[in-house]
């Protein structure tokens, strides 16, 4: 007895303190960037960034996109102070830099890149302007610290003008001569950081590596600047606004949550479905499941392509070309294509704009997929083409069958309503009592900001997730939770592998639902691991399957076809976020 409780002993010392010297994991701890304009336009990049490893890694990336109809050029990669093989792979719409790391992996690592972009630089015929990321939102991982100089041509302190979004990650910055230093606190992971910088126009600039814009840049500049400042004063506002709605109103949205947002009792205590739940098309089943209620997401138009090509509209093909560098080497580059079929009879609306969708953009009706994803956000269609589809969507699911939004638009109505009153309660209470003739005005300081909080808590509930006052119907509670375990069975292996589906067209089908429930990537974990290869390979996703890329890049595709984002197209002033750069990368 003795000798067993010295065991245990010894198994929980292991659980509870070697656990730790196995854990794998890594962080960014500085990044310095230098930006370089050049007199003809080029946009000279080079940036360093510090890692701390924890555990075994391979690589170190980077990933960057060339500016709306330019390039990047001139890329050069390194290590410190181990040095590390490097190589540059083709991404959709970019190029991700990799740093092979040597073994065993070391402690700290430097990684090293550069690249020049052209036609990143906007000339104006009165100003030159810089609008650029300096650190991209594909990051996995919170950055330490941001440090960066962006040296400008020529110019003196008096004509140079920048701007730094969102400023509120920004320590310190200032100006020597012609150069910007810029500084940074904690940058969180998958967060932008941006600077616009305006100044002299470029004596001479090499169109092929300058966008010229044949009108004046800088009066919109200063439009767009001034009113992103005056929205970070009107948030700041509503902040405080809502914090005193919140206290003075705390009865009203109990209320409305009683009598509108508790869920319906139902008779269901499933644990997993092993079978579709309903015959929903997958696109309903994102908008009910994964966005905001009857709102899909970019996962709803993949699932719909993948659908299409269940439903025998679209063939799915790998295509690998051997392509020869300088005749001294060669690689093999992988794609999938997509045919389509003659029309797209029979299949509901919202499944024929997207077939007609792709259609426009196929060759001979031949569609190749890196392409194609590289192509959509050259201009604002593909922008244009989700808002319209998303409304065609809603209109097919019949919202108002599983869910009452009643609840959650008294909560709006309350927050709005209290919002406003708030303003103007304070402006009459400021003017009519002046806190230095009425000291006793000062009291009202703390219901008042009570008040704020019910209202901030309230609007953001309803706005944020519309399933906090509103209400599923009997009908709607149901389909949820059968759906959800459905997605459930999907992600557990175990249950996968004592219950998996008869047959490989039946995997098929089920994996355009994991594309719609936003968990295609571990059910093809789960996948390769309960059905054998020669059964994957008779697949009508075989290619889709070995290419787990096939549903990436969208949403990156989507933000630069918005015109809001690229001042429409390729000449203009851009809105706040709209610069070129940024992209990511990381560790594995």
């Amino acid at each position: 007895m003795e000798v067993s409780k010295r065991w245990v002993v010894v198994i929980i010392f292991l659980l509870l303190f070697a656990s730790p010297v196995y854990a794998r994991d890594y962080s960014l701890d500085l990044a310095k960037a230098e930006i370089t304009v050049a007199a003809d336009g080029t946009v000279h990049v080079t940036e360093s960034i510090d890692y701390t490893f924890t555990g075994t890694y391979r690589e170190v990336f980077r990933r960057v996109y060339p500016p709306p109809g330019g390039s990047i050029a001139g890329i050069e990669i390194s290590c410190m102070p181990a040095s590390c093989q490097s190589r540059v792979d083709r991404i959709s719409g970019g190029y991700e830099l990799v740093g092979v790391l040597p073994s065993p992996t070391p402690d700290r690592i430097t990684f090293v890149v550069s690249y020049d972009y052209y036609r990143g630089l906007k000339v104006y015929d009165d100003i030159s302007e810089l609008q650029y990321k300096l650190w991209g939102d594909e990051w996995e991982k919170s950055l330490s610290k941001l440090a960066v100089t962006v040296e400008l041509p020529g110019g003196s302190e008096g004509e140079i003008t920048y701007w730094l979004h969102p400023d509120s990650y920004t320590k310190t910055t200032s100006t020597t001569g012609n150069t910007i230093t810029v500084e940074t606190g904690v940058v969180p992971s998958y967060t932008w950081y941006e600077i616009r910088a305006v100044f002299p126009r470029l004596s001479s600039p090499d169109p092929s590596k300058a966008l010229i814009i044949n009108q004046e840049g800088l009066s919109e500049i200063l439009r767009v600047e001034s009113d992103y400042a005056k929205k970070q004063g009107k948030a700041a506002n509503l902040y405080k606004l809502f914090w005193l709605l919140f206290a003075v109103a705390i009865t009203l949205p109990y209320y409305i949550y009683h009598k509108y947002g508790r869920e319906p009792e139902i008779d269901y205590q499933g644990l997993y479905e092993r079978e579709l739940p309903s015959k929903s098309k997958p696109a309903a089943v994102n908008a009910i499941m994964r966005g905001s209620i009857g709102k899909a997401d970019m996962n709803a138009f993949i699932a719909t392509i993948m659908d299409l090509v269940y439903q025998g509209y679209i063939e799915l093909e790998d295509k690998k070309t051997e392509k020869s560098y300088m005749g001294l080497f060669t690689r093999t580059e992988e794609d999938v294509t997509l045919k389509m079929k003659a029309s797209g009879d029979g299949l509901l609306d919202f499944e024929t704009e997207v077939f007609n969708f792709l259609s426009a953009y196929s060759d001979g009706g031949v569609l190749y997929w890196q392409k194609f994803k590289g192509e959509l956000g050259r201009d604002d269609r593909f922008y244009k083409f989700i808002n319209r589809w998303n409304k065609s969507v809603e209109r097919q699911i019949r919202v108002e069958r599983l869910f009452e939004s009643t609840g959650n638009y008294l909560l709006m109505g309350f927050g709005i309503g209290t919002l406003l009153l708030s303003i103007i309660g304070a402006v009459l209470v400021l003017n009519i009592y002046p806190p230095n003739q009425f000291p006793e005005v000062k009291k009202a300081f703390v219901p008042g900001v009570s008040l704020l909080v019910i209202g901030l808590v309230s609007l953001a509930l309803s706005v944020l997730n519309e399933k906090g006052a509103g209400r599923f119907t009997p009908e709607g509670r149901l389909y949820h939770e059968r759906w959800r375990n459905f997605r459930r069975y999907l992600t557990d292996y175990s249950a996968l592998k004592e219950h998996p589906p008869e047959s490989i067209k039946l995997w098929d089908y089920y994996m355009v639902y994991a594309v719609a429930l936003g968990v295609a990537e571990k059910v093809i974990k789960n996948m390769s691991l309960v059905v054998s290869k020669e059964q994957m390979n008779t697949s009508s996703f075989y290619a889709f399957y070995y290419h787990p890329i096939f549903f990436t890049g969208f949403n990156q595709a989507y933000t630069s076809s918005n015109p809001s984002s690229s001042g429409g197209g390729l000449g203009g002033v851009g809105g706040v976020g709209g610069g070129f750069g940024g992209g990511g990368g990381g560790a594995r």
